[in-house]
C-alpha cells in the first residue's frame, strides 16, 4: 500500500505521476520538484515511486501531498493504475500531468483524465527505436497535450508521436534553474 503524506486542507486538482521526484536528485527530478512547488497551495498531489533515505522528511516539508509507492519504479502496470485512479478519487484530481512522457505516460487512457505529458531527452531515445516508438505512438494518442522543451526534442519526438499528436504539442518553457 503506498505510504501518504495529506499535507492540505483544499483538495488538489491535479494529480502529478511520476518516477523522477526528490530526493532523488537528477535534471528531471529538480524540473518537476521545480514544476510542482510552483502550483498554488493545495492544487497538487504528487504520486511517485519509493523515495529511499530521507523521503519522509522531504515529502513532510511540502506543500501538497506526496504519496509514495512501495516500488523503486513506477511502470504503466495495471497496479499503478488502479493506484492512480484511486487516488485522483480521493483527492478529487480532475487532471494528470505525468513528469516524463515515457513510460508513464501510456497511464493516460487508462486514467481517463485530461492529460499532459512532458518529454524531455530520454524520449528522443525512445522515438528512434522501433518498439519504444511504437510505445511513444500510444502516448501521444492517450494524452491531450505532450509538452517539449526545445525545438531540436520536438523535431525528434512529433514524427514518433503521429501527426494527430504532433498538432497538439505544446512548448513548455518553464522558469526552473
Amino acid at each position: 500500500m503506498p505510504r501518504s503524506s495529506p499535507r492540505s486542507r483544499r483538495s488538489p486538482r491535479t494529480l502529478i505521476v511520476t518516477n523522477d521526484f526528490p530526493p532523488r536528485r537528477g535534471g528531471i527530478e529538480t524540473f518537476v520538484y521545480e514544476m510542482a512547488r510552483r502550483f498554488p497551495p493545495g492544487e497538487a498531489l504528487v504520486y511517485t515511486s519509493a523515495g529511499g533515505a530521507g523521503a519522509d522528511a522531504f515529502d513532510a516539508a511540502q506543500p501538497y501531498p506526496v504519496v509514495r509507492d512501495r516500488a523503486r519504479t513506477l511502470l504503466p502496470t495495471p497496479r499503478t493504475a488502479a493506484t492512480a485512479r484511486a487516488l485522483a478519487r480521493r483527492y478529487g484530481c480532475d487532471r494528470v500531468w505525468f513528469g516524463a512522457a515515457a513510460p508513464l505516460g501510456l497511464l493516460a487512457g487508462p486514467l481517463g483524465l485530461p492529460s499532459v505529458a512532458t518529454t524531455h531527452g530520454h524520449e528522443t531515445w525512445w522515438a528512434a527505436l522501433p518498439g519504444t516508438r511504437r510505445l511513444l505512438r500510444r502516448i501521444g494518442r492517450q494524452s491531450d497535450t505532450v509538452t517539449y522543451l526545445t525545438a531540436h526534442s520536438r523535431s525528434r519526438v512529433a514524427g514518433a508521436l503521429g501527426p494527430d499528436a504532433a498538432s497538439r504539442m505544446a512548448r513548455l518553457a518553464p522558469g526552473v534553474d
